[in-house]
């Protein structure tokens, strides 16, 4: 067998001489060969993030610390690679937040791997494993002869660590950028039920094409008019293309446009409405079964001997109140009390604003209704979940006051309000500007 001759074993070539360089391009094939191998398959994201991780990327690290040089540069680009490939595969938006992509689901990332950190973190454990074991004389032996043969470079006293980016380090990234940076901000803030408000991509059931959309919603990289004029700079007048007002900003577009209340917003707040009604209406057996929420509907007035259950009906008082309709209202014989149940779905930076202005608001309707319905007393409860599916520290109370399990119903809600934004989106843009 020549120097040049190659054989294959488990698929790589093997030789008398190791042609790192072949090596390394037969690598890359295969783990893009995989990568898109699994992007094309219907998995939900969560399931479709953990098959690159465990299927496609060990074909990499087996490498790693063994294969001369994988440089910085070269990890770079492969990391690059690689999100050019998920973007064609419309899992990953091209402008959305690289940090985010590579942080842990319970942090608001996607959990993807990265070749460079991977890498990085390899080397610097395989070295700091043989230097700890320097007076083996087996190991000191080794080390006094890796003057340059492997990656580790064992002999080199001058070596400095590979840099390896923490969860904190690329969690400072993502929230020091102007627009990926403001979706953190408004995750962390202290009335924001974090966990609950990443539920969502802890789970990850919804696809991967859907979740990386929603991504690059709430870091605002969608091509709205605002977005092209003052982002991409091309000279777009900022003109909403529905309402034909002045600044088409993804929150306008989102929770903003008076052109979409009463069709686009109206559709995604009864989404949640119904699911909240379907779940009291089982809770207190006015339905039989269960259905899907986007195929219930609910009726006007249910009513057994336990409870009395309203859906979007005006109440009859006394005295005039403008605010008499909220969205659900229902009696609760067994305990003798009367919940007014009001849905909103505001932008991030609004919500406890808008849970302050629904208490307000039906504050006079539930004293007349007390003084109405035989002194039963009235409790307000605003449902209030975020546009881009933030949750108020506050929602999980309101649910057990009337009940109901706080966290699938806050789960339930939260995907349904996502999937509707990102509907609305997608329909805005298809609207000529």
């Amino acid at each position: 067998m020549d120097e040049n001759d190659t054989y294959k074993y488990l698929g790589l070539r093997e030789g008398r001489c190791t042609d790192h360089t072949a090596i390394k391009k037969d690598l890359s094939n295969e783990y893009f060969r995989r990568l898109n191998l699994i992007c094309k398959k219907q998995l939900n994201s969560r399931n479709l993030f953990k098959a690159i991780n465990t299927f496609a990327i060990p074909i990499l690290t087996y490498s790693f610390g063994v294969i001369k040089w994988w440089t910085q540069t070269e990890l770079n680009a492969l990391d690059r690679k690689v999100r050019t490939i998920m973007t064609s595969h419309r899992v990953h938006h091209p402008r959305s937040s690289v940090m985010r992509l590579y942080l842990p689901r319970k942090h608001g990332g996607r959990g993807f791997l990265s070749a460079l950190t991977l890498h990085n973190r390899e080397v610097r454990s395989l070295r700091n494993y043989f230097l700890s074991r320097a007076d083996d004389p087996f190991y000191r032996d080794v080390i006094f002869c890796d003057k340059g043969l492997t990656p580790l470079s064992l002999a080199n006293e001058q070596w400095q660590d590979p840099a390896v980016q923490s969860i904190s380090d690329r969690e400072t990234v993502w929230k020091e950028k102007e627009l990926h940076g403001r979706f953190y901000k408004a995750l962390y803030e202290p009335f924001v039920d974090t966990v609950a408000s990443l539920h969502w991509l802890r789970f990850g059931d919804l696809f991967g094409e859907i979740e990386g959309f929603v991504c690059a919603i709430q870091d605002q990289v969608i091509k709205t008019n605002n977005y092209r004029r003052y982002n991409l700079r091309d000279g777009t007048v900022d003109i909403c293309r529905a309402c034909r007002h002045p600044g088409e900003s993804l929150r306008h577009v989102i929770s903003g446009c008076s052109a979409l209340s009463n069709s686009e917003y109206l559709h995604r707040h009864n989404l949640v409405a119904r699911i909240l009604h379907q779940e009291l209406a089982l809770k207190y057996g006015l339905v039989d079964r269960k259905l899907p929420y986007y195929k219930y509907m609910p009726e006007a007035v249910l009513e057994n001997d336990r409870a009395r259950l309203y859906w979007d009906r005006a109440i009859i008082t006394d005295r005039n109140i403008l605010a008499n309709k909220p969205d659900i209202v229902l009696m609760d014989r067994a305990e003798s009390r009367i919940f007014l149940v009001d849905i909103t779905i505001p932008y991030d930076e609004t919500l406890v604003k808008a849970e302050t202005d629904k208490r307000t608001k039906y504050l006079d309707l539930a004293h007349e209704v007390t003084d109405m319905w035989g002194g039963l007393p009235a409790e307000i409860i605003p449902v209030v979940v975020s546009a881009n599916g933030l949750i108020p520290v506050s929602l999980s109370g309101h649910l057990r006051r009337l009940g109901l399990r706080d966290g699938p119903l806050q789960a339930q809600m939260q995907k349904a309000v996502l999937l509707d934004t990102a509907r609305i989106v997608r329909r805005f843009l298809s609207l000529s500007p």
